[in-house]
């Protein structure tokens, strides 16, 4: 098998067709009014908005608490079960937000869109690898689906930014409407699909009684990981944490993942308060990092084929710290050169996550075991839960105090990130550092 097999379509089938397009739908519904929520909230009820805050926080905290349980799901019911759950417990707490009566009802939605963000984002990258066929590539995959995220998320934030400008509680409640519409739809769409997944669906191996009788050998459980489940080895959750370099690859992930907090959460800040920009330069650079994504993320992932997994990582940290380094230029520059910079930023900051992200995610699939991806998958998408809770308040600390220092401690902790990466390449084979394509070479 050559490397230029892997340029076959991805949406070859009827049935891979239908799931790209459940993705889109899904996405661009969740686009639209998932950052507008807050505001949403605001304008609906009458809870003060200190409360609001404090209910969508602790659903971040929810979120941490889900994630294992979100990882025993996939394992136990396959990763197509656990995001048709996904998206129904997202129907149901959107259509908990349509009329709201009181902080219980608010804080029950927001558990549920908790657990069905945990469920669809540790079923997701089980369920990509369960597709991947002879002649394709499990990182050509994650880049196509990136893409396909980035472009739903930039017309659902299009559409979030029309409603924005009608501005009214109407508005925001038929786009939620949208959503809970599109929730089920895609619930019920993915309930019907059959895939014919590549790999046996993974069995949870705790159970007992006839159900371990079709749970895959010791031998095939882990040909693709280093860490525990081998006979006489740890089983379940202990398999997993017994697993020191997948942990620590997990851990150098986490700090990799405060890379992802540029576009949302620090140059909207950043450009507009720290540098005086026009308050449309933010959504401007939002744009081009999205377009950037949709169109060239394939390409990107193609030409790091070569590399080992863990240096593509390398690769995209690099591109991080540069983009960060233009970013902390601007800081005094004149608003014609900032805004040079911005352009400049933020493009260094689109490849560096078009080459960290997929390379990063395909490691993470074949590195866990097969019966036990579901739970190696919570594991690792937890880094994304961590930055996420913690991101905010960091960048918005260092913000207020420093912003050269923001940069400082932004940049160390993709450094840390990106050499984690690569001091964790010994630990793994080289049927996992490098993706099928190159190893047909090798």
């Amino acid at each position: 098998m050559s490397a230029t097999a892997t340029r076959t379509p991805l949406a070859a089938t009827p049935q891979r067709k239908i799931m790209l397009g459940v993705l889109l739908v899904d996405t661009i519904a969740a686009g639209a009014f998932y950052p507008l929520t807050f505001l949403y909230l605001r304008l609906s009820t009458d809870l003060p908005v200190a409360q609001i805050g404090l209910i969508l926080t602790g659903g971040g905290l929810i979120a941490l608490v889900l994630n294992p349980v979100a990882g025993s799901v996939a394992d136990r019911w396959g990763p197509q079960r656990t995001i048709v759950w996904a998206n129904f417990c997202c129907g149901l707490g959107y259509l908990g937000l349509i009329d709201i009566h009181g902080w219980p009802q608010l804080v029950a939605a927001v558990a549920f869109i908790s657990l069905s963000q945990r469920l669809y984002w540790v079923g997701w990258p089980v369920f990509v690898a369960e597709q991947v066929a002879e002649g394709e590539t499990l990182d050509r995959w994650f880049a196509v689906v990136n893409a396909f995220k980035s472009g739903a998320l930039g017309l659902g934030a299009a559409a979030a930014a029309l409603a924005l400008a009608v501005g009214d509680v109407g508005t925001l409640r038929a786009i939620l409407v949208a959503a809970v519409l599109a929730s089920f739809l895609s619930a019920a769409v993915f309930f019907r699909l059959r895939m014919n997944p590549q790999a046996p669906p993974p069995t949870d191996p705790t159970t007992t009684g006839d159900a371990t009788t079709t749970a895959p050998t010791t031998t095939e459980a882990t040909s693709t990981s280093t860490g525990g489940g081998g006979a006489g080895g740890p089983v379940g959750w202990r398999a997993v944490l017994s697993d020191r370099p997948y942990v620590a690859m997990t851990a150098a992930h986490t700090a990799l993942t405060f890379a992802w907090l540029l576009p949302s959460v620090v140059l909207p800040v950043y450009l507009v308060d720290t540098l005086d920009l026009p308050p449309w330069v933010p959504s401007i650079a939002f744009a081009v990092n999205t377009a950037m994504t949709v169109l060239l993320q394939t390409t990107v992932a193609r030409a790091l084929v070569p590399l080992r997994r863990t240096r593509a990582v390398l690769v995209g940290a690099c591109a991080f710290l540069l983009a960060f380094t233009v970013f902390a230029g601007a800081h005094s520059a004149p608003r014609t050169v900032a805004l040079v910079l911005t352009a400049a930023g933020i493009m260094l900051f689109s490849l560096g996550e078009m080459s960290a992200g997929p390379p990063a995610q395909a490691l993470s699939m074949e590195a866990a075991p097969v019966a036990l991806r579901g739970r190696y998958s919570s594991v690792f998408q937890m880094s994304w839960t961590i930055s996420n809770i913690a991101g905010p308040a960091v960048v918005g600390a260092l913000l207020q105090w420093n912003s050269l220092v923001l940069w400082l401690v932004l940049g160390a902790l993709i450094g840390i990130g990106g050499l984690g990466f690569v001091a964790c390449e010994r630990a793994f084979p080289a049927r996992v550092l490098y993706s099928e394509a190159k190893r047909s070479d090798l």
